[in-house]
């Protein structure tokens, strides 16, 4: 007996439970969303909405001569909304809208436009689909499907007698519904999958553009963004905003001829112009000229002339000369020339000149001019030349590279002027203050001459133009060591197999321990380089010196001690700085 009783309370408490969810569910549920079953047999109509709203649990709001002319109501419905049982019963002649629990009834208002409405289904399952779209292709006016697979379309003044509207979403076959334009009309419509769209959708990904609007979940614009794939054709459109404009919500479908941004817009591609008084957005292709007041982007190939304020930014192939008063951006293959103030920035191949007020990039080839007043960067092949304030970077260089610091690359056909310039090869000059070339002239040199037992060298660069970074030292006492630091220049034409010609220029700074007056030893140096071995060389030349130094100062290293080389002439500069200038000779070996 008590196993029964248990049993007896379980039962009662699943159904209560039970009927709490279906309470729930049909409070959580629209009126009008609501599914309810009941039959009218020749009942009054203030009698029958009473019925119906007692079935569905919520409450009828209207005035009694809405109902005039509407006196009695027949009809069986299964398992129908209340919105179906309404369109129904009243024939679109009354208009009724939801507000919380209440359903609100009102007279139709006398107008030129038409509504259609209705749901949408799958035609195998019966389940209602949600983001479907539905558009007039002649106003392009939407809606979509909310979550109950209901939509709501007005039309103002329908132009032609019938009217058909498109009725789209993704993965299921495009349905044309075709309605007369004299009166609105409720439509239940059904979708089949197509099985080959089904694929593509699947396959596919959205247009990069279109996923800026995915922050807006359920939007109509996102909607048919996705639902709509054939693209819509327009001479012109005018917007104030993304959507507000001629186009409407399907202006993300659209391809114009002109388009006219007050604000901005956003369409699916231009044709021959547009103009934005902030900017234009673009999911697809955009020919022949842009102009905005802060910005463009474009998803699809760009082709003619951007203007823009702040930047312009393709992600798709682009030839056309771009101006921004920030940046301009290519995300694929360009040509043409772009001008910015801050930053040019390419991600494909490019082709044209290039002009930056901060720096020049570009990922891969370029061929043009690239000039900026900090730095041009490619890890690629650059065939044009490279002017920057500080540096330039190329993998190749099929022209100059000049920078007021610096100039990197690979491999040069042609010159590099910079402060400082480091390649693996070059056909061309470098010219700089230092030059390195992995597979140029470099080499240590360990000499001597009528001033110093010990002078070390280094030369780097090229043959045709190298740089001397110099270094002596005479010992003299426990106390002091004369020594002296230099730079110079210089070059070494081939004469023979294994003999070359050097004619160097430096400049050493003499000093007996620390600096402190003037003393500048300027050497013209003609000598001959024999090579030994590959790494191996002997050397030997005369020099043409002159010295200019501080009169003043009585405490001057001694500049001869081995051997006093006779004066070709001395004399006076300034009150202070005397010279000299004698004939000397330098030998040494040099390493390779």
């Amino acid at each position: 007996m008590i196993n029964f009783i248990r049993f007896a309370s379980f039962i009662s408490l699943l159904i209560v439970s039970i009927v709490s969810n279906v309470l729930v569910a049909q409070t959580l549920t629209p009126p009008l969303e609501r599914s309810i079953s009941i039959t009218f047999k020749n009942q009054k109509s203030d009698e029958a909405l009473k019925a119906l709203a007692q079935a569905g649990g919520f409450t009828f709001s209207y005035s009694s001569s809405v109902l005039q002319n509407i006196d009695v109501i027949n009809g069986h419905y299964n398992n129908s909304t209340v919105r179906e049982i309404l369109e129904s019963v009243f024939e679109s002649r009354i208009k009724f809208k939801q507000k919380n629990n209440y359903i609100i009834l009102t007279k139709k208002d006398n107008d030129d436009g038409i509504v259609v409405s209705g749901y949408v289904v799958d035609e195998s399952t019966g389940k209602k689909l949600k983001e479907v779209s539905i558009y007039d292709p002649i106003s392009l006016q939407s809606t979509v499907t909310d979550e109950f697979g209901f939509f709501q379309l007005e039309v103002k003044k329908p132009t032609k007698e019938q009217m058909q509207l498109a009725i789209k979403k993704s993965q299921y076959a495009d349905t044309i519904l075709v309605v007369p334009s004299k009166r609105s009309s409720f439509q239940n419509l059904s979708l089949k999958i197509d099985e080959e769209k089904w694929r593509i959708f699947s396959d596919s990904l959205d247009s990069k553009l279109n996923k800026l609007w995915s922050w807006t979940k359920q939007s109509v614009q996102r909607i048919n963004m996705h639902n709509v794939r054939d693209t819509i054709q327009r001479d012109w459109q005018v917007s104030l905003v993304p959507f507000v404009g001629t186009n409407h919500k399907l202006s993300g479908n659209v391809v114009n001829d002109y388009s006219f941004n007050i604000l901005g817009g956003y369409s699916a591609g231009t044709r021959k112009a547009e103009f934005g008084g902030l900017f234009n957005i673009n999911s697809g292709d955009v020919c022949y000229a842009q102009l905005a007041g802060l910005f463009n982007v474009n998803g699809g190939h760009t082709q003619g002339v951007q203007f823009a304020g702040l930047f312009n930014s393709n992600l798709g192939s682009t030839k056309a000369i771009q101006f921004a008063g920030l940046a301009n951006t290519n995300m694929a293959n360009a040509e043409g020339a772009q001008f910015a103030g801050l930053i040019n920035f390419n991600l494909g191949t490019y082709g044209g000149p290039q002009f930056a007020g901060l720096f020049n990039v570009s990922t891969e080839d370029i061929e043009g001019v690239q000039a900026a007043g900090l730095f041009n960067f490619t890890p690629s092949k650059a065939k044009g030349a490279q002017a920057a304030g500080l540096f330039n970077v190329a993998k190749e260089v099929g022209g100059s590279q000049v920078a007021g610091l610096l100039n990197i690359a690979k491999t040069v056909r042609g010159t590099q002027v910079g402060f400082i310039n480091i390649t693996d090869s070059i056909k061309g000059v470098p010219v700089g203050f230092l030059s390195f070339v992995n597979k140029g002239y470099h080499q240590v040199e360990l000499a001597a001459d009528e001033v110093f037992p010990v002078v070390i060298s280094l030369r780097t660069g090229v043959r045709q133009f190298y740089n001397i970074l110099t270094a002596s030292v005479r010992p003299e006492n426990a106390d002091t060591t004369t020594w002296s630091f230099g730079y110079g220049v210089g070059v070494a034409p081939k004469l023979a197999k294994r003999l070359y010609l050097n004619t160097d220029i430096t400049s050493n700074h003499i000093n007996k321990g620390n600096i402190e007056a003037l003393n500048l030893l300027n050497k013209l140096y003609v000598g001959f380089e024999f090579k030994l071995s590959k790494r191996l060389a002997i050397a030997a030349g005369g020099t043409l010196n002159l010295r200019i130094y501080d009169a003043a100062f009585d405490n001057h290293a001694k500049l001869f001690t081995y051997y006093s080389p006779s004066k070709i002439h001395q004399g006076t500069f300034s009150r202070t700085t005397d010279y000299q200038l004698w004939w000397g000779a330098r030998v040494g070996l040099r390493f390779f």
